[in-house]
């Protein structure tokens, strides 16, 4: 057999179809699309049932809320607890505060809810009436109040352009008014006018800085400047001061100086120069 008819008897060999590669694009971008929709549809289910479950949790915990308030409103709003003034614990009047005033406070909250009542406000208008430098209120259930009044210490006696005397406490707050001076405060002589709320505010301070055994010694005090304060003592001499300054240095002098034997013929102990006392007589 020759070469040729080798050739022509010789099986054809067999050849493979090419394949396409975006036919495999094709389909995996079609299996993602797939899982992709099943997850958000899944994501969505999940968000829907979180919000349904935080609307049941927060519709449960409005609709405690709402029945606590109701319960709060009924409560407050019981006869059993409305306020009653006439019941009213009040202390610390002291001897120049207005009772009546004080009652006429407490008696605007009269009926209010116990609850609700304004304390803050009730001591607010307690603190306006002359004399009551603070209050205390406490509630005393069911329907009163426990109040504690702070009332200012007077110190002095100040005489007024018409007529009585102002009793005012170491800040010249006015306490109370009387006709008479009381003989347990020092009369303060000092001038009228703008000029003289300086002078008693001086006046004042030397009170202050007094010792309590001397200062319920002092009968009058007087001043026409800052720095020109004197005083006479019960059954004792007058004693120059001057000014506020130097005080406790002072008072300590003119302890000494009471004490010595020199005090009981002076007329005038001068301590206005502590350092340089001086007593003399008229």
């Amino acid at each position: 057999m020759d070469e040729a008819e080798s050739v022509a008897t010789r099986p054809e060999a067999t050849v493979e179809p090419a394949v396409d590669p975006s036919v495999w694009h094709r389909t995996e971008a079609k299996a993602a699309d797939r899982v992709t929709l099943r997850m958000q549809e899944r994501l969505a289910e999940k968000r829907s049932v979180e919000r349904r479950r935080l609307w049941r949790r927060w519709g449960t915990r409005g609709a405690i809320a709402a029945a606590g308030l109701l319960v709060l409103w009924a409560v407050a709003m019981s006869p059993l607890l409305r306020f009653d003034a006439g019941e009213a614990e009040i202390s610390g009047l002291g001897t120049y505060v207005d009772p009546a005033a004080v009652d006429a406070v407490v008696a605007e909250h009269e009926g209010e809810s116990l609850v609700l009542l304004d304390v803050s406000g009730l001591v607010d208008g307690l603190k306006e009436i002359s004399g009551v430098a603070d209050a205390r209120v406490e509630r005393l259930w069911p329907s009163t109040l426990r109040i504690s009044l702070v009332t200012r210490e007077p110190v002095a006696a100040v005489p007024q352009a018409d007529e009585g005397f102002a009793i005012v406490d170491d800040e010249a707050v006015t306490v109370g008014i009387v006709e008479e001076a009381p003989d347990a405060l020092p009369v303060v002589t000092v001038p009228l006018g703008e000029d003289g709320e300086a002078v008693l505010q001086a006046v004042l301070g030397v009170i202050d800085e007094l010792p309590v055994e001397l200062r319920a010694e002092v009968e009058g005090i007087e001043a026409r400047t800052a720095d020109s304060v004197s005083f006479t003592l019960r059954d004792g001499p007058l004693v120059e001061w001057g000014g506020v300054e130097d005080s406790a240095t002072k008072a300590q002098v003119l302890a000494v100086l009471l004490d010595s034997s020199e005090a009981s013929s002076a007329d005038v102990i001068d301590v206005s120069a502590p350092t340089l006392p001086i007593t003399r007589s008229n």
